[in-house]
């Protein structure tokens, strides 16, 4: 949210997205039309995008056994920063490499200790599965070389006010494909608590959450629905207003009704939240990639 590229483009409007991009020095102008992925009807629906990935290390997580990586001596820790004298800005780009030449020879400028050297590798099939297109063997680190920030406490406060903002701005807005479905609740708060404790620096990325969650809710609290402190403060003030109190069953039927309907969104949000939990994305994992045994060398 707030100034990434990711949340602008999800929550734009109109059939193309004007980007300015530098290349070389040079600023270009670009006007790429968004695509849509198709879901299932009980998923959440899929937001805009336009198939891009900032750039991150390639640094290598796994080494299948007897893989081309592994028979070229790769390493866990390994980071790849270039394929056949390119630049290697996104471990994405390899596949993709790999996938339109296939049985290639490539070769990679690897990073060790502080060292760097060349190594050679073929991509091959698998034998198992035994349709899988041919491949290198890694198994990359999705957080790629992560450096610590030091905001302030004002700047945070700030960040998460923007975010909330900018949330409210695009569900409310008419022609973005922002919706309440998209929204996460109580359920999705502890998924991503999950993640961040599985990453290295989780406590400090909890820390930053509960900020975020923190002032947020305090603000949702302030809106003005009864069942909320705001909804309180509101029918104060009209009570104020009117210089006598509101009828006690008048008030026992907002405060029912609102419940009602907080509660029922708070269902209808954990039904898409559920979706996303660790044994729903343990059902995604690929299958285990295995190839056939090298030869030994006299």
């Amino acid at each position: 949210m707030g100034d990434s590229v990711t949340w602008r483009i999800v929550s734009s409007e109109g059939e193309t997205i004007p980007l300015k991009v530098e290349r070389e020095g040079q600023v270009h102008q670009f006007n790429p039309s968004p695509t849509i992925d198709e879901t299932k009807f009980w998923e959440r629906k899929s937001l805009r995008q336009i198939k891009i990935l900032p750039a991150q290390s390639s640094i290598i997580a796994e080494i299948s056994p007897n893989s081309p990586a592994a028979a070229a001596g790769l390493k866990v820790g390994d980071h790849i920063l270039s394929l056949n004298g390119s630049k290697l800005f996104h471990f994405a780009s390899m596949s993709d490499y790999v996938e339109d030449h296939p049985g290639e020879k490539m070769t990679l400028s690897v990073e060790r200790a502080g060292k760097c050297f060349d190594v050679s590798l073929t991509p091959e099939k698998p034998i198992s599965p035994p349709d899988e297109k041919p491949r290198v063997g890694v198994v990359w680190d999705g957080n790629g070389k992560m450096t610590l920030a030091h905001p302030g406490a004002i700047e945070q406060v700030r960040s998460s006010l923007n975010a909330m903002f900018d949330t409210f701005g695009a569900l409310f807005a008419r022609h973005t494909d922002i919706k309440v479905q998209h929204l996460g609740g109580a359920v999705k708060i502890m998924d991503v608590y999950y993640r961040l404790f599985s990453s290295e620096q989780g406590w400090r990325l909890a820390i930053w959450f509960s900020v975020l969650m923190n002032v947020n809710l305090a603000l949702l609290n302030m809106l003005p629905i009864p069942v909320l402190d705001g909804g309180h403060i509101m029918l104060a003030i009209v009570e104020g207003v009117r210089r006598k109190p509101i009828s006690a069953r008048v008030i026992g039927a907002i405060q029912t009704g609102c419940a009602v309907l907080l509660i029922g969104f708070m269902v209808y949000i954990a039904f898409y939240d559920v979706q996303d939990l660790p044994w729903r994305r343990g059902k995604e994992k690929p299958h285990q990639i295995m190839f056939a045994p090298k030869p030994a060398k006299n």
